[in-house]
């Protein structure tokens, strides 16, 4: 019997340090930090157990006291892991109930008849049917998965009560027929105990095996919903980038169309011009001057399809970076929009200092063109128009002001988008590329366009901001 007891003792202690390692590894499952607990803790009281003296004394009594407080602990904390393990709420008053219990009959018992060893062990009977009790229905409740306890661990916790509840009653019988005991822990009953504790240790072990196999089996069926999610989003990028090269291809012959229409017609300008000039050597100035600004707004045309073109074919220009006199600059913007008196609405506010910059020519002068023909338009015919422009050391600064219907504040941030109108500017014709256009030019100059509210918040404040040395930045390209 004592080698038995011996080896019961090391399968507990071996049973506590792997409850330990369990603790470390699975902490994050429900309920096993518990069970792992009371395992640790019945270790403890195999531990103390050896030094339990059975005595027909209180002090020698006593010294079981600590086994049946930790014995007692360690089986309904056991417990309550396991509830908790398999999805029911904690029984939250039942581990201070089985300590606070045990804490006060072993000593009561013991003072009042320290003899008798019956009644401390009815009380602990007691104790053992309360903590299995919580445990009991919620293994019969168990269905599917857990099925399994309920022909394993339930039978065996029927058993284990009978044969303690037995035990206690067939005590309190020889008591009453005169024949006391004082032992409270039997052989028998320690090697019942410790076997009913290796059975709880083993279906800890495959409760715990049988969830971890359970969460591979729900890891691999969310893996496998979600390759087919990504599969699926694949299949439909696949589909997006198709339609998108489908719709570029037809944007590519749509531009192809386009500048192919725009160049025949301007071509054509361009020669009869030039032939009214050569066989007309007679006409007035102001007609020569119109015919020369016809010329002119057809080259500058011109060049920005050929910029179109080039950046659709994947090529980039160099700018033309030269140093530009702001007045020269000016009168030739409000030349080539003579047909709308921008020579007589365009009010000029003169600079501190002469300013000279540097940028490419064409590109400044078709920013500022478009910016000046938008302030008229939408301008009443007898507002002028207000233009600055001020240079510090690092930058030029240019506005144009008018006192016209304003850009509604919710929507300057995206003036400038391919196509985008103002809600207010629909009653006049246009596509929404012009300031497309802009924003791109400066974009690729190094500069910036920004809209805010005219004076008195009437009207608009068009700002062009370019850098004091265009000469770093990089060449322009319209279409990407």
């Amino acid at each position: 019997m004592p080698t038995v007891l011996i080896v019961f003792f090391i399968m507990k202690i071996l049973n506590a340090g792997i409850s330990a390692l369990i603790w470390n590894a699975y902490r994050h499952l429900n309920g096993v930090r518990t069970i792992a607990a009371g395992f640790i803790v019945g270790a403890g009281a195999s531990i103390t157990g050896l030094l339990y003296k059975p005595g027909t004394d209180f002090l020698t009594g006593m010294t079981g006291f600590s086994t049946a407080v930790l014995t007692n602990a360690a089986q309904s904390i056991c417990i309550n892991g396991a509830i908790i393990f398999l999805g029911e709420p904690s029984r939250k008053w039942l581990v201070p109930v089985c300590i606070t219990a045990t804490v006060i009959y072993w000593p009561l018992i013991l003072y009042v008849n320290a003899t008798d060893g019956a009644l401390r062990a009815l009380a602990g009977a007691v104790i053992t049917t309360v903590a299995h009790g919580a445990v009991i229905p919620v293994l019969w409740r168990q269905r599917g998965h857990w099925s399994w306890l309920r022909q394993t661990l339930l039978p065996f916790i029927i058993f284990h009560l009978c044969l303690q509840d037995g035990w206690a009653l067939y005590r309190i019988g020889r008591r009453l027929a005169g024949m006391v005991d004082p032992t409270m822990f039997f052989p028998w009953t320690v090697i019942e105990a410790g076997m009913a504790h290796h059975l709880w240790f083993a279906c800890f072990l495959a409760m715990l095996g049988s969830r971890l196999r359970l969460d591979v089996q729900q890891r691999n069926r969310e893996l496998a919903l979600e390759i087919d999610r990504r599969r699926h989003l694949e299949q439909q990028l696949a589909a997006t980038l198709a339609a998108e090269r489908e719709i570029n291809a037809e944007h590519q012959q749509l531009l192809d169309v386009l500048v192919h229409e725009i160049r025949t017609p301007l071509t054509g300008i361009d020669r009869a011009t030039e032939m009214l000039e050569i066989l007309l050597p007679s006409v007035p100035d102001a007609t020569r001057k119109r015919l020369t600004s016809v010329r002119d707004g057809v080259h500058r045309v011109m060049d920005l399809v050929d910029r179109i073109v080039a950046g659709k074919r994947g090529q980039r220009p160099a700018p033309v970076v030269a140093d530009l006199e702001w007045p020269q600059v000016l009168h030739t913007v409000l030349e080539g929009l003579s047909h709308m008196d921008a020579e007589q609405r365009v009010r000029t506010l003169p600079s501190q200092q002469p300013l000279v910059f540097s940028a490419d020519r064409d590109m400044i002068i078709a920013v500022l063109r478009n910016l000046v023909e938008n302030a008229l338009k939408y301008s009443p015919a007898g507002e002028n128009v207000t233009i600055t422009a001020e240079r510090n050391f690092r930058e030029v600064s240019i506005q144009i002001i008018d006192r016209g219907i304003g850009i509604p504040e919710m929507e300057r941030e995206s003036i400038g988008q391919r196509f985008y109108r103002a809600s207010n500017a629909r009653h006049q014709q246009g596509f929404g590329l012009g300031l497309f256009i802009v924003r791109r030019m400066l974009s690729q100059a190094g500069g910036t366009l920004r809209h805010g509210p005219g004076p008195a918040n009437a009207g608009t404040v068009a700002t062009v901001i370019l850098p004091q040395d265009a000469s770093a930045t990089t060449p322009f390209h319209l279409w990407h």
